[in-house]
This record gives C-alpha cells, structure tokens and sequence, in this order.
C-alpha cells in the first residue's frame, strides 16, 4: 500500500494560538482606545507644560492588550507607578513614568532649573507630597478622556518604585497598557498607563454596541437638517421648442407665463419647497416665504 501526501503550496501557515495571553482587542476597540488615549496625552501635556513650565509633548505610540507580568517585563526595575483606585474594585489602573522626570518636575514646582534630568531615586516626603497633587490632576484627566470606559474617577492611592512587587494586581491579570513617548523640553523619557482589562472590556463592548445603535431617528433626522441644499428663486417655467432656443440673440424678448403679482418659486433641485416675493435688505437679495405646499412637511 502506498501512502499519498497531500500538500498546498503557497498556503501561509497559521500563527499558533497562544493561551497564555488574552484576547487581542478588535480594530473598532482598539481605534476608540487609541481616540480615548490620544486625548488624554493632550491633555496631560497642557498639566505639565502649566505645572513645571517646561514645554512638554506626549506621542502615543501604542495599545496593547497583555498579562501584567509582560507589562512589568517591559518597565525599569526602579520607576514611578502611581496607583489609581475606583470604588468597589479591587484592581487598580496604574501611570507609570521615570523617576528622573518625576524628580526635574519637583524641581521645576519648587522654583529651581535644571539642564538634565536628577538622578533617579526614591522621593522624599515633601517630594511624595507634589508628585500626589500633581497626579490626582492627572487621574481628572484619564476619566475625562475615557469617560464611559471607566466605572467612576480614579482615585489616588499610592506609590510604588517596583513593578516586580507591586502585589495590588495578579501576575496573569489581563491588563490594557499606552505607552507614550514624553518630551520634556529637550529630554526625552517614556511613559505609561495601565488599566486592568476586566474594568475596561466590557464597558467597551457596551460604548460599541451602543455606538452602533445609536443611528437613531434622532440622529438621522440631524444628519438631514445639517446636509447642504442649494436654493433657487424662479419665476413659473416657459416651455419653446429647441429650435426657439438656437435662435436666441441679444435683445429678444421672451414672454413668461407668470403673472407680475405671482410669487416665485424656491425650488432644491426640481422639488417645490415653498413660494416666496422677492425682495431686498441693504446690499442683498432677499425672499420672503408667502406659503408652503403641504406635501413638503
């Protein structure tokens, strides 16, 4: 007995299903995130830019849906993760970023200038104390671009210097993670924030399926009244043959079926939409609306 083989060239192999990690978002999903994140890096950089006087800019440069523990592998050992609580969750969101910038923003707060970011290290008491105003701002902003997205307005809750031991969140836990390229004047530092997938998904689902319902008549009906129309005020129409119309020359005469005291016509198109006198206001043309054919309503 012979065995056959069966191959298919060209085919492109699939990727194996790694059950290890969650879920991808989708492209809708993903595109409402990234709206949602690009609004908070405006405005957070109008916070610090107001805060430290220092010019700064954040780019977002990506969305990821990951475990936290490939969150954490990503981070320095040492770095800021200021933690975010909403009431009635056990799991947190998290904003993360250098304890260099963190520290040449203390320094800027306090009146004093810097050419290049201090050495990273952890803050002193009064340091904490800056950094926790200038974050619970920052935590206004996140609800304020996520709106829907989050259960309520994340509260300050801590800091924490290393991502390995932060025990407020499971290693496995599905966490959405924007990392931002920060420019602080010249310097140039990266940073993050990190929202824990079960408080985020499903209210992203929701804000889909209502985005896709909310074609309501509603709206519809706005989409009508805010369509452009182009307007014409015309006299009753006169019928002649074509060979009338090739001999036309200056200075004929045509005799119009539309008596002088008749209103015109304002027409969208060919359709009657109401009559109207012709009149003036200063250096326009105007009409007057007399009447409107009921069929139009």
């Amino acid at each position: 007995m012979t065995a056959s083989v069966l191959t298919y060239e060209g085919s492109v192999p699939h990727a194996e299903y790694d059950f290890s990690r969650p879920a991808q978002l989708g492209r809708e999903s993903t595109r409402h995130l990234e709206a949602a994140f690009e609004s908070f890096a405006r405005l957070w950089s109008s916070q610090l830019t107001a805060k430290i006087r220092v010019r700064a800019h954040l780019a977002l440069e990506s969305v990821d849906l990951v475990s936290y523990e490939e969150y954490a592998e990503t981070l320095p050992s040492t770095t800021a993760m200021v933690t975010g609580t909403f009431d009635g969750r056990d799991e947190p969101c998290v904003v993360q970023f250098g304890l260099d910038s963190a520290l040449l923003w203390v320094v800027q707060m306090m009146g004093g200038r810097t050419a290049a970011p201090p050495d990273a290290r952890t803050f002193t008491p009064i340091e904490l104390a800056l950094v926790r105003n200038l974050m619970e701002g920052t935590f206004e902003h996140l609800h304020a671009s996520l709106g829907a997205l989050l259960p309520d307005e994340p509260r300050y809750a801590a800091v924490h210097y290393n991502p390995q031991y932060m025990q407020v969140i499971s290693a496995a836990a599905a966490v959405i993670v924007a990392r931002y390229t920060m420019r602080l004047g010249d310097a140039e530092s990266t940073a993050t924030v990190m929202l824990p997938a079960s408080t985020v998904v499903d209210r992203l689902a929701a804000t889909g399926s209502d985005s896709g319902a909310a074609h309501t008549p509603r709206q519809t009906l706005d989409q009508v009244r805010s369509t452009p129309l182009e307007l014409a005020l015309r006299l009753a129409p006169l019928t002649i043959g074509a060979g009338e119309v090739l001999d036309l020359a200056p200075g004929d005469l045509l005799r119009l079926p539309h008596a002088e005291t008749a209103p015109f016509e304002l027409v969208a198109g060919s359709t009657t939409i109401a009559r109207a006198t012709p009149g003036s206001r200063g250096s326009r043309l105007t009409c007057k609306i007399t009447t409107i054919p009921e069929e139009t309503h």
